[in-house]
């Protein structure tokens, strides 16, 4: 049914993206579905990050991050699995929505974080953002009792 599937990791709390990954495996497994992560660091061209660090830490931090990255697909993922990583630094719901468009995903499966009404107030919702603008299905998983870490 789907040809594409994106699941967004935060390396950051890697737990939460386990029942994305648990959902996107059963159908990768079962048909020919082409399975996308990604993950995103907050952008280091922010004036007030870009002088805390000079242009070779910067590379530095995202070539770790990115072998950082490999590892845990490594570890969470059955070795029959080849899915396709990619980094991006931005806004994340942004390069969420522009990795949909730019590879043609059909379907992005990701949690959402149920932060307080404040707190959605002030920094707003990756997951709604994405859900509004992405041109795909998007599958959001809310937080139970069975999946509460």
């Amino acid at each position: 049914m789907f040809n594409k599937i994106l699941v967004p990791i935060d390396l950051s709390a890697p737990e939460f993206s386990k029942q994305a990954l648990t959902i996107a495996l059963r159908e990768v497994q079962s048909n020919d579905t082409e399975l996308h992560l990604i993950t995103i660091v907050p952008s280091f061209t922010n004036v007030m990050v870009a002088s805390y660090f000079s242009k070779k830490e910067h590379q530095k931090t995202i070539k770790e991050l990115a072998i950082k990255f490999k590892a845990y697909a490594e570890e969470v993922l059955p070795e029959s699995v080849a899915p396709v990583l990619r980094v991006y630094e931005g806004s994340p719901s942004d390069s969420i929505v522009d990795y949909v468009d730019r590879k043609e995903i059909d379907l992005v499966i990701m949690a959402s974080h149920h932060r307080s009404a404040v707190n959605h107030f002030l920094l707003g919702s990756v997951s709604a953002r994405v859900s509004e603008r992405a041109k795909c299905s998007v599958m959001l998983l809310r937080k139970t009792a069975n999946n509460a870490k």
